[in-house]
Protein backbone atom coordinates (compact mmCIF):
# COMPACT_ATOMS: atom_id res chain seq x y z
CA UNK A 1 0.00 0.00 0.00
CA UNK A 2 1.52 3.57 -0.87
CA UNK A 3 2.05 6.08 1.85
CA UNK A 4 -1.03 7.96 0.14
CA UNK A 5 -3.03 5.31 0.32
CA UNK A 6 -2.14 4.83 4.40
CA UNK A 7 -2.77 8.24 5.04
CA UNK A 8 -6.22 8.38 3.46
CA UNK A 9 -7.12 5.41 5.25
CA UNK A 10 -6.11 6.71 8.74
CA UNK A 11 -7.96 9.99 7.65
CA UNK A 12 -10.96 8.03 6.90
CA UNK A 13 -11.23 6.12 9.92
CA UNK A 14 -10.08 10.00 12.20
CA UNK A 15 -13.35 11.47 10.56
CA UNK A 16 -15.21 8.46 11.49
CA UNK A 17 -14.15 8.39 14.79
CA UNK A 18 -14.92 12.36 15.19
CA UNK A 19 -18.58 11.49 14.06
CA UNK A 20 -19.03 9.00 16.85
CA UNK A 21 -18.61 11.41 19.71
CA UNK A 22 -17.02 8.24 21.23
CA UNK A 23 -13.86 8.42 23.24
CA UNK A 24 -10.47 7.80 21.62
CA UNK A 25 -9.86 4.72 23.78
CA UNK A 26 -13.40 3.33 23.39
CA UNK A 27 -13.16 3.91 19.83
CA UNK A 28 -10.06 2.14 19.54
CA UNK A 29 -10.99 -0.79 21.67
CA UNK A 30 -14.10 -1.10 19.20
CA UNK A 31 -12.29 -1.21 16.02
CA UNK A 32 -8.80 -3.26 17.38
CA UNK A 33 -6.26 -0.12 17.22
CA UNK A 34 -3.49 1.27 18.93
CA UNK A 35 -4.46 4.25 20.86
CA UNK A 36 -1.31 6.16 20.66
CA UNK A 37 -1.12 5.70 16.96
CA UNK A 38 -4.44 6.35 16.48
CA UNK A 39 -3.79 9.89 18.54
CA UNK A 40 -0.97 10.34 16.67
CA UNK A 41 -3.00 10.37 13.19
CA UNK A 42 -5.65 12.02 15.46
CA UNK A 43 -2.71 14.92 15.56
CA UNK A 44 -2.08 14.62 12.35
CA UNK A 45 -5.22 15.47 10.76
CA UNK A 46 -6.51 18.16 12.77
CA UNK A 47 -5.17 21.48 11.49
CA UNK A 48 -6.48 20.32 8.20
CA UNK A 49 -10.22 21.23 7.94
CA UNK A 50 -12.94 18.39 6.95
CA UNK A 51 -14.67 18.68 3.90
CA UNK A 52 -17.66 20.72 3.55
CA UNK A 53 -20.56 19.56 2.62
CA UNK A 54 -22.44 21.85 0.24
CA UNK A 55 -24.96 23.90 1.63
CA UNK A 56 -28.47 23.40 1.12
CA UNK A 57 -30.08 27.01 -0.30
CA UNK A 58 -32.09 28.35 2.81
CA UNK A 59 -35.71 29.73 1.15
CA UNK A 60 -37.32 33.04 2.75
CA UNK A 61 -40.38 32.43 4.07
CA UNK A 62 -42.30 35.88 4.71
CA UNK A 63 -45.07 35.45 7.22
CA UNK A 64 -48.30 37.57 7.38
CA UNK A 65 -48.67 40.61 9.43
CA UNK A 66 -51.59 41.68 11.10
CA UNK A 67 -51.91 44.43 13.35
CA UNK A 68 -55.10 44.76 14.92
CA UNK A 69 -57.02 47.67 16.41
CA UNK A 70 -55.45 49.66 19.17
CA UNK A 71 -56.49 52.89 21.51
CA UNK A 72 -54.10 55.62 20.72
CA UNK A 73 -50.48 55.58 21.40
CA UNK A 74 -50.53 51.13 22.47
CA UNK A 75 -50.16 50.96 19.04
CA UNK A 76 -47.08 52.65 18.41
CA UNK A 77 -45.54 51.34 21.82
CA UNK A 78 -46.00 47.31 21.28
CA UNK A 79 -45.96 44.63 18.61
CA UNK A 80 -46.49 41.15 18.43
CA UNK A 81 -44.40 38.78 16.30
CA UNK A 82 -45.81 35.16 16.03
CA UNK A 83 -42.92 32.40 15.30
CA UNK A 84 -45.00 28.82 14.72
CA UNK A 85 -47.88 29.06 17.90
CA UNK A 86 -45.59 31.49 19.30
CA UNK A 87 -46.28 35.19 20.20
CA UNK A 88 -43.67 37.64 21.18
CA UNK A 89 -44.95 41.07 22.35
CA UNK A 90 -41.70 43.68 21.45
CA UNK A 91 -42.43 46.59 23.35
CA UNK A 92 -40.41 50.15 22.83
CA UNK A 93 -36.93 49.93 24.28
CA UNK A 94 -36.92 46.17 22.95
CA UNK A 95 -33.34 44.71 23.06
CA UNK A 96 -32.77 44.13 19.18
CA UNK A 97 -30.35 41.09 19.67
CA UNK A 98 -32.13 39.14 22.17
CA UNK A 99 -35.39 39.48 19.97
CA UNK A 100 -33.24 37.92 17.01
CA UNK A 101 -31.97 34.96 19.47
CA UNK A 102 -35.63 34.58 20.28
CA UNK A 103 -36.79 34.45 16.78
CA UNK A 104 -33.88 31.68 15.69
CA UNK A 105 -34.64 29.80 18.91
CA UNK A 106 -38.38 29.36 17.84
CA UNK A 107 -37.84 29.15 14.01
CA UNK A 108 -35.60 25.79 14.81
Amino acid sequence: MSREEVQNQWRELVEEFRKSGETAAAWCREHELNPEQFRRWVRKFSNETPAKEPVAATAIQWLPVQIADAQGDDLQSMLVVHVGSAAIEVHNGFSPSLLKQVVRVLAD
